[in-house]
């Protein structure tokens, strides 16, 4: 009865999202939506307010140009006119009896809302639609030529009890804005039977995706038809990549584990493949380290291609244990690679050690070097961070040219510059 005459009582003000704003001027504090800009898509997306706030830099934040739409959002990809915020299915499962339920979750699928961004008054709700399964990162969703092309897993990956009575599938879905809705105009699907998407790159008319379980198919997926989307390709190799990208000259680069055939990972695998015959792609060059692991496997941008020297740099760690020689041999830097169609080579590995005055050397080993988190490259000179400093590389030898070590405020070090 309590809770019944609370919400009885409230207002507006107690259920939209609000705003404070600080500035020149002193605090000020409203409502974030307003009735004309907010809308609900036509299929139910949650009790969630999702809104695009846009404002200008040289004018300073504000709160004229805002667009909501009652949902939540998870996912967010951009291409240069339009913004697409996509989010799972939301089910209330405290009102569904076992058996409903069951049925919510072998159906799982997830809303994907459309703003316009193109314009200069800030961007517009437009549309909302709807695939079957779950999207694996912002890669998953691209547009071209005015569709959006939406990859996806169907399989809820929380509900053991589902992959077991029906295998997960992977599909590529075309879409196409119909007044407020975003509808299915083309579908591809069946793609890795029993296995889930670990990586996708769309790149102008056609798409690439690879899933796992035990092996890794890459499919080529051409797309020049929005309404008929057909699979021309596909390469069954052992291992997974998690990030895709393009190098130029019908080349792919692919990183992330080696596996065997029971699908037990080995450590980072990075590999080239030809993708210019569609429908014979081919992995043309491997490099392989062993019991490591690279953060570029699920963090995109710690990855970096540097293509007038046809250069990848990427973080990779390893904590490997002796026990007959009871010694730790542990690597947390980056390498930079040599990539291409002559093969994969390495130029370089990079550390940031770890100076902590007071802590003797050999003790050191045991901090380890700092992970490397970012790089890029400024002239002639190739910068590599983590939480311990700034490096600075020649681009052509990779020998030290600068650090800036940070503070550390955890042992009230100073920063070491030379």
């Amino acid at each position: 009865m309590a809770n019944r005459m609370t919400i009885e009582e409230s207002t507006l003000e107690d259920w939209a999202p609000g705003y404070v704003l600080e500035g020149e001027g002193g605090v000020s504090q409203g409502l974030f939506i307003d009735c004309a800009s907010s809308y609900a898509p036509e299929e139910f997306s949650g009790f969630d307010f999702l809104s695009v706030l846009s404002f200008d830099l040289a004018d300073g934040i504000g709160t004229e140009a805002v667009s909501t739409v009652m949902s939540g959002g998870d996912t967010v990809y951009a291409s240069s006119t339009n913004l697409y915020v996509a989010t799972q299915r939301w089910t209330d499962w405290a009102v569904l009896d076992e058996e409903t339920a069951i049925e919510e979750a072998e159906t799982i699928s997830t809303h994907i809302h459309q703003f316009d961004i193109g314009g200069s008054g800030g961007a517009e709700y437009l549309a909302s639609g709807s695939v079957d399964g779950f999207l694996l990162n912002q890669f998953a969703m691209s547009e071209y030529d005015g569709h959006l092309r939406v990859a996806s897993t169907d399989d809820p990956s929380w509900s053991w009890w589902v992959s077991e009575n029906r295998p997960s599938v992977s599909r590529v879905d075309v879409l196409a804005r119909d007044g407020r809705r975003l509808r299915v105009v083309g579908s591809v699907g069946g793609l890795g039977q029993g296995e889930r998407i670990f990586a996708v790159r769309f790149i102008g008319p056609i798409g690439y995706i690879v899933t796992f379980r035990q092996t890794d198919p890459l499919y080529t997926v051409d797309l020049s038809d929005p309404e008929n989307p057909r699979v021309v390709g596909e390469l069954k190799i052992l291992g997974y990549s998690a990030y895709l990208h393009p190098i130029g000259d019908g080349l792919l680069l692919g990183i992330g584990q080696d596996a065997d055939e029971r699908g037990w990972t080995l450590g980072t695998q990075v590999s080239v493949f030809d993708v210019s015959d569609l429908a014979n792609p081919i992995r043309i060059h491997q490099f392989t380290l062993e019991d490591s692991y690279s953060q570029v496997e699920w963090d995109h941008r710690a990855f970096l291609y540097w293509a007038p020297k046809r250069m990848a740099v990427m973080p990779v760690s390893w904590w490997n244990y002796d026990d007959q020689s009871d010694y730790w041999d542990y690597f947390a830097g980056a390498f930079v690679l040599s990539v291409g169609s002559g093969g994969i080579r390495p130029l370089a590995t990079l550390e940031h050690e770890v100076e902590v005055p007071g802590i003797p050397e050999d003790e050191l080993r045991f901090w380890g070097p700092w992970a490397i988190l970012r790089s890029l490259v400024v002239g002639d000179t190739l910068f590599t961070v983590s939480e311990g400093g700034l490096l600075g590389s020649d681009l052509d030898t990779f020998e030290t040219t600068s650090w800036i070590g940070f503070r550390l405020p955890d042992y009230g070090t100073e920063p070491i510059t030379y």
